[in-house]
């Protein structure tokens, strides 16, 4: 274990100072408010208190994402089947929050049908621990992506000298289609930094192996994805994840009200770029299909409108293949009128 920690996190550091030193990569300061949550600091608590970081945690994560990535499939599987199992029996967290997502979102479906769809969702969320260490530690991102659909539409708009803007949900494996964005594609994502600095590190280097830049989610990120997007290339925010009071609408989501980030409606009015949905989703044979779909909406309709829109185009791959959705992610915490958290108890 010490050896493999040492490799990995010595790997970790070299390359992102590299990274972190070329003309590609974009520093960010701490200090900017986060446009997708106004109330988020990098490297902070929700209430501003500093977090701080704890390298020998680091250390073991790195050293789990190295060890996995050496694992043989069959142990993948048996590991998502024993995560699996395990949430069901002890009812945790993830387990009790998909339930809950899943009674708002699918109450058409049976309380059997909705235990099954939580069970696999978990079971897909075991087997991305290793199909993202492969990817991130390995460089072996390519070996996942089957067909791919919609290309010639994107490389259409980019010939044309027009950007193109993805967005998308948790769905199948988001590590996939970043990776696929950033080896077709000089590719600039946004994204929310975890609390502790030195992860940020690992996620940095992992996602930058080829064409990649990864922003922060604060203004300065905003205007770098408006800036690449006016000269036709390629960027991508996910909107799943609730943003704060200030940066969303309340729009249906699978049925129910939820708090909808606007700043996709902002990056494509300012930047004039084409929006698509990205998602991997995996079939049979263990590779994921690559789905890029066009999203026809009116640029000047309100927030409301738009969000909405974007909403139903997400939900429509969610409705298809449940099982790959993130259902452990609390999506309905923020009340529109101050109402109950749903998943207090």
């Amino acid at each position: 274990m010490p050896v493999l920690t040492g490799i990995f996190y010595g790997y970790t550091k070299e390359n992102y100072k590299k990274q972190k030193n070329s003309p590609s990569f974009i520093s960010l300061t701490h200090a900017e408010m986060s446009m997708t949550n106004p109330t988020d600091r990098p490297n902070s608590t929700s209430k501003g208190k500093p977090v701080q970081s704890d390298p020998f945690k680091v250390k073991l994560i790195c050293s789990f994402i190295s060890f996995f990535s050496t694992m043989p499939a069959f142990v993948g599987k048996g590991f998502a089947w024993v995560f699996a199992v395990c949430s069901k029996v002890f009812n945790t967290r993830s387990y009790a929050t998909s339930i809950k997502n899943l009674r708002i979102c699918c109450p058409e479906k049976t309380e059997q049908e909705q235990k099954e769809i939580a069970f696999a969702s978990l079971k897909h969320t075991g087997k991305l621990f290793f199909e993202v260490a492969k990817i991130w530690r390995k460089c072996q991102g390519e070996r996942f992506i089957g067909m791919v659909y919609g290309e010639e539409l994107v490389k259409g708009k980019l010939e044309k000298k027009q950007g193109v803007l993805f967005t998308g949900s948790h769905i199948g494996n988001w590590e996939v289609a970043l990776y696929y964005l950033g080896s077709r594609f000089p590719f600039h994502c946004m994204y929310r930094p975890p609390r502790q600095q030195e992860m940020d590190e690992v996620i940095n280097v992992g996602r930058c192996q080829n064409d990649t830049t990864m922003v922060k989610g604060d203004s300065r990120g905003v205007m770098h994805l408006i800036n690449v997007l006016k000269s036709g290339e390629v960027a991508a925010v996910l909107s799943d994840q609730e943003p704060g009071r200030r940066a969303g609408v309340f729009v249906p989501f699978c049925g129910k009200e939820a708090l909808t980030m606007t700043i996709v409606q902002r990056i494509q009015k300012k930047s004039d770029a084409c929006l698509f949905q990205v998602a991997a989703i995996k079939k049979k044979n263990n590779l994921y299909d690559i789905h890029l779909i066009p999203i026809d909406i009116d640029i000047d309709a309100t927030e409301e409108e738009y969000a909405r829109e974007v909403n139903k185009q997400l939900e429509a791959l969610i409705k298809k293949f449940p099982e790959q959705y993130q259902w452990s992610y609390k999506r309905f915490k923020t009340t529109e009128c101050g109402g109950p958290n749903p998943y207090r108890k």
